[in-house]
């Protein structure tokens, strides 16, 4: 679902109200004029009538009028009975020669007495010219109405625009914000309380941030520095104690094993720490790079290790494949895929490596498929093996996460494959 601004989520319901709240003015406004309009006109009617049977009282040429004159009434005698004195007011259409049409007209129809004699009258008066005020009316208060939404909905517009300047100038300093590069944040210019305590806020924790990140980076490199130093300290003193002449052949296999282990502790917190770079972005801004490059480098680089598992290599290159990366991530993103490839294949398998323009893919001997949900995990092993510390491809995953145009695929076709591609 497709999210909406903060701005137009207010708009729209604000605008769903105003509509409402004036149509049903409008509406209520409309009835009102029409109410009295109408009681305008019956309040005419009424006094037409006293005067009319006032009038008859001493005229009783009135009584003859049969049908609608000039005068705009006719009186009907009516046979003896009891008949209702209230009177009835109700709309009609009557012939108009002047329009040569019939026409709204209202009229009025009550019961009188004279000289003894049932009458009944009947008097009209047209409505033609309160119709055509009504339906101008009408179209004033529609044209009124959109007139008002329409206004309303533009200085809401720019009235909230001009209040949340100040938070999107806010939220573009977050999208440029990286941690370690200690950038405060630019007071926001506002007099709302809401956006200075968000900044408040935000600004401490920043800062809290900012604090534990320097705190672990210190932390990763000087616990990195001290373990180095008695690894590399324990290792020589193996080396000067297997050049002893004393030594059993039994105790130089036992110091080797240990040389060994010392080794893969050495291999171990390198590459923790490379991950803890990694995910820290430690690292220094990107630049274009080419990967046919570095595979060349890393091939070389790796060629006692490929010679000695007797690993027959084909590289094909089908175009230049280049990243805006880290060169150091590059050099060992690639390193650790060649590596993985060449460590867990099979004695005398197959290294293919491809590359295209969009493409890098690395495929290697194998009898079983890997578990693609667990492979990039951390201390993952399909198999134990000493030269493999269970991260490599740990790092490999970290380093695809920090350049979300790279993607990284595994699947098995009969051997392992890794497809790195550019999206």
């Amino acid at each position: 679902m497709q999210k909406r601004s903060l701005k137009n989520y207010t708009l729209r319901y604000l605008v769903i109200a105003i509509l409402g709240i004036i149509a049903l003015w409008a509406a209520l406004f409309y009835m009102y004029i029409i109410e009295e309009v109408y009681d305008n006109i019956d309040d005419g009617l009424k006094d037409t009538r006293l005067r009319i049977m006032h009038e008859a009282e001493s005229d009783l040429e009135i009584l003859l009028t049969r049908e609608y004159d000039i005068a705009r009434f006719r009186v009907t005698p009516l046979p003896p009975g009891d008949y209702s004195r209230k009177s009835h007011i109700y709309n009609s259409k009557m012939y108009m020669p002047y329009d040569d049409d019939d026409e709204p007209v209202r009229v009025l129809q009550s019961i009188f007495s004279s000289k003894g004699q049932e009458y009944q009258l009947e008097i009209y008066t047209s409505t033609v010219e309160e119709d055509e005020l009504l339906e101008d009316l009408l179209t004033a208060l529609v044209v009124l109405y959109i007139a008002l939404v329409v206004s309303i909905i533009l200085i809401n517009h720019f009235i909230l625009r001009k209040a949340w300047t100040p938070f999107y100038r806010f939220m573009e300093q977050l999208r440029h914000y990286k941690i370690g590069g200690r950038n405060r944040l630019d007071p926001m210019p506002a007099t709302i309380r809401e956006f200075d305590e968000l900044y408040t806020e935000l600004s401490a924790m920043i800062e809290r941030n900012e604090t534990v990140y320097l705190q672990q980076k210190q932390f990763i490199e000087n616990a990195s520095h001290e373990l180095q130093t008695p690894l590399a300290i324990a290792s020589n003193k193996l080396e000067l104690l297997m050049n002893r002449p004393d030594l059993t052949e039994e105790s130089l296999v036992q110091i080797d094993e240990i040389s060994r282990t010392l080794q893969r502790l050495k291999r171990l917190n390198r590459s923790l720490l490379m991950l803890s770079k990694i995910e820290n972005r430690q690292f220094q801004p990107s630049g274009d790079i080419l990967l046919n490059d570095l595979i060349k480098q890393a091939l070389n680089d790796l060629e006692m290790l490929i010679t000695s598992k007797n690993t027959e290599v084909a590289f094909r290159e089908q175009g230049d494949f280049i990243a805006e990366i880290n060169p150091d991530l590059a050099s060992s993103l690639i390193g650790n895929l060649l590596k993985n490839a060449i460590v867990h294949n099979i004695k005398g398998g197959i290294l293919d490596i491809s590359v295209s323009e969009r493409e890098v893919v690395i495929s290697n001997s194998g009898e079983t498929p890997l578990n693609k949900e667990q492979i990039f995990e951390r201390f993952y092993k399909n198999e134990q093996n000493e030269r493999s510390t269970g991260l490599g491809l740990a790092i490999v995953k970290s380093i695809i996460r920090l350049y979300p145009f790279l993607t990284l695929e595994y699947d098995y076709e009969g051997m392992h494959r890794f497809t790195l591609r550019k999206l």
